[in-house]
């Protein structure tokens, strides 16, 4: 049976349960807020491997062996553990009066019609485990979202290679691409929205699919 829609207020509560649902089922991958300096560090690392791996920057304009710009301070960094150690992380960039979102920073100011709106970013799976990339989006979407209800908001914008809009929208997630692509970090990419009733949509997808992810 289709569920009903129900209230915006009870389609965001139901994305809640659906979110921890997802978390519990991923174990013992573990996805949590970086709590800590070293586990910050830890995501900043993780984003360097990308930056080598992907070549997308001079390694040696990063010769402590870490990634991170002046969003960072202020900024969420998810991560996601297994039994040995740091494997994934993404980054959330809140809103603040001091600044604007990195996302301006290429595509030109946000659309204030959207409302406040979260940043995406540095999303980062280690290379031993790209096989798993699916689950361990999951995971992160998932934390993600909870990271985003607890401080109010629901609404996400990033900036993605146009390949990737396929593979969200493969989990579910009906993102709106909001403009032409341009060239950021070595790569053409488009600027994509996804709101918060869409997102409770692809948490239930997620969740409907879980046996069988899509893989990256």
């Amino acid at each position: 049976m289709k569920r009903s829609p129900g209230s915006d207020a009870e389609v965001l509560a139901r994305g809640d349960g659906v979110a921890a649902d997802l978390l519990a089922w991923l174990a013992p991958l573990r996805f949590a807020e970086a709590a800590t300096e070293q586990e910050r560090e830890a995501a900043y690392r993780l984003r360097y491997r990308a930056v080598l791996d992907e070549g997308m920057e001079d390694p040696a304009r990063f010769p402590d062996g870490i990634e991170r710009d002046e969003f960072d301070p202020d900024a969420v960094q998810l991560l996601g553990w297994d039994e040995a150690g740091p494997i994934a992380t993404c980054r959330l960039v809140f809103p603040s009066p001091r600044r604007s979102l990195p996302y301006e920073g290429v595509f030109g100011p946000a659309s204030q019609a959207a409302g406040p709106m979260v940043e995406w970013g540095r999303v980062t799976v280690d290379p031993r485990l790209r096989g798993e990339g699916g689950r361990i989006f999951m995971g992160l979407a998932a934390r993600g979202w909870l990271s985003m209800r607890s401080r109010g908001l629901t609404t996400a914008i990033g900036v993605t290679p146009e390949r990737l809009v396929l593979l969200f929208r493969a989990l579910g997630f009906p993102v709106i691409v909001l403009g032409a692509p341009r060239v950021h970090w070595g790569v053409e990419r488009v600027p994509i929205l996804c709101r918060g009733a869409a997102a409770v949509q692809a948490l239930e997808h997620l969740w409907q699919s879980r046996h069988e992810p899509p893989a990256p």
